[in-house]
């Protein structure tokens, strides 16, 4: 299946800032086109913040943040959160913390602010910065932000615009183990010391702060529901078609996303978006996206366990786009010399090339 030529135009390049195929990017960008995406960046953040806000003043809507926010708080407070059981007075979720002590870290700055306010900030943020990152050579990268998976990660409370965040900026890689499963995958987007020192670094922080806490965690782990690998759902075998791309990252991640466990609800597929490479590529992820979001809403949304029945919904509309897109793309790509070197032996089709 390596038949495929690189057709990159002037229109088609890699959201990965370590892309430096300078004739595959746009000129450099004026002072006007500076402030522009400044302005445009406040105004994601402000609307995605009012949109949050509105959604916290719902009654009985706890979303995801409001259960980290709550963690943090028992932390501070000297409680332990993990200890907490579901739908009671202290805890009225209908889960356990699932979240790992960094993730508590990492809200601890905004832990004493009212609760709406709380989750404005924490979706606010990364989506005016994910403004500002994606819209560095072009506007096309921002349909990201147009996708379900962003507007669901929204309504959610959910942590994965950080995680792409920190796919793109490796100085925030630390932020990465505030989901570890989610955030390994996006670690094969682009594996960089700086962000697995992140990472370590603050695990290592969370354990000199409590050392028992990834014992009681783990003890929590066993109460999860509904969090499957998508290649275990119908069809998602298909999935694994991936390595024949292994050498592009973009294959990497897909790889890695379909073998963890996660929420199958758009939310957790928004690192899938980095797949596109062109215009017309983020269109298809994000049109299908949407298309598959409404089928599910329109007939699965109402009945009890909805969201089990979202798997594939969440496939047909998120990683199978994304794989075609991927299979799209030669196998070609800069790896380690002495990987090139044990790999000389492979079929050329297997092998690929730099």
């Amino acid at each position: 299946m390596d038949g495929s030529t690189d057709t990159r135009s002037s229109t088609e390049f890699s959201l990965d800032p370590s892309d430096t195929n300078a004739s595959a990017l746009p000129a450099k960008e004026s002072n006007s086109d500076h402030a522009g995406r400044l302005v445009l960046s406040v105004a994601i953040g402000l609307i995605t913040a009012l949109f949050a806000l509105e959604l916290s003043t719902r009654p009985n809507v706890h979303p995801d943040f409001t259960v980290l926010w709550q963690g943090a708080r028992l932390w501070v407070d000297g409680v332990n959160p993990y200890a907490m059981r579901a739908s009671t007075l202290a805890w009225p979720f209908g889960d356990r913390l699932f979240y790992p002590l960094p993730a508590l870290m990492l809200v601890w700055p905004i832990h004493w602010m009212p609760r709406g306010l709380a989750t404005a900030v924490f979706v606010a943020l990364p989506a005016a910065l994910l403004a500002w990152r994606l819209s560095r050579h072009a506007l096309w990268p921002l349909l990201a932000l147009a996708s379900p998976s962003f507007v669901m990660a929204v309504v959610l409370g959910q942590w994965t615009p950080w995680l792409v965040l920190a796919m793109l900026w490796p100085a925030l890689g630390f932020l990465l183990a505030s989901k570890p499963t989610l955030g390994a995958a996006c670690f094969a987007y682009r594996p960089t010391l700086r962000a697995f020192v992140g990472g370590v670094a603050i695990t290592l922080v969370s354990l000199l702060l409590w050392p028992s806490w990834p014992v009681l965690w783990l003890g929590n782990l066993q109460f999860v529901v509904e969090h499957p690998s998508p290649v275990a759902a119908p069809f998602g075998v298909l999935l694994l078609l991936a390595v024949l791309r292994w050498r592009r990252r973009e294959a990497r991640l897909l790889l890695a996303m379909a073998c963890v466990p996660q929420l199958l609800l758009f939310a957790d597929q928004l690192p899938l978006t980095l797949v596109a490479r062109s215009a017309r590529e983020a269109a298809l992820l994000t049109l299908g996206g949407w298309v598959a979001a409404i089928f599910w809403f329109a007939h699965e949304a109402d009945k009890f366990g909805a969201v089990s029945f979202a798997a594939p919904y969440v496939l047909a509309g998120c990683y199978l786009p994304a794989l075609w897109i991927v299979l799209r793309q030669p196998n070609h790509g800069e790896i380690p010399v002495w990987l090139e070197q044990r790999i000389a032996t492979w079929p050329k089709w297997l092998r690929g090339s730099r």
